[in-house]
């Protein structure tokens, strides 16, 4: 008969053998999920980006709808001197 400890030792290399493919494939999906998470940071940045320059156009849109009244009003003036 064996000895116990040999026993034991049998039975650990058995369970570490069994366990190393189960380690790789537990760790493959960390790199999967932190590469989802830089993905994710990337579109969030862009989306700050874009949010940025949408202000920009809409401040420069409703800067002209400004604008145009008072031009329109300079312009009914400007006639009404030359017709008086």
């Amino acid at each position: 008969m064996a000895e116990p400890e040999n026993v034991v030792l049998e039975h650990l290399r058995a369970i570490r053998g069994s366990i190393e493919p189960l380690e790789r494939r537990v760790g493959q999906p960390e790199a999967r999920v932190e590469s989802k998470f830089e993905q994710v940071e990337e579109r969030r940045d862009g989306i700050g980006t874009r949010m940025t320059g949408l202000t920009h156009a809409v401040m420069a849109g409703f800067g002209a709808l400004v604008h145009r009244p008072d031009d329109h009003e300079r312009r009914i003036a400007r006639i009404e001197v030359e017709r008086a």
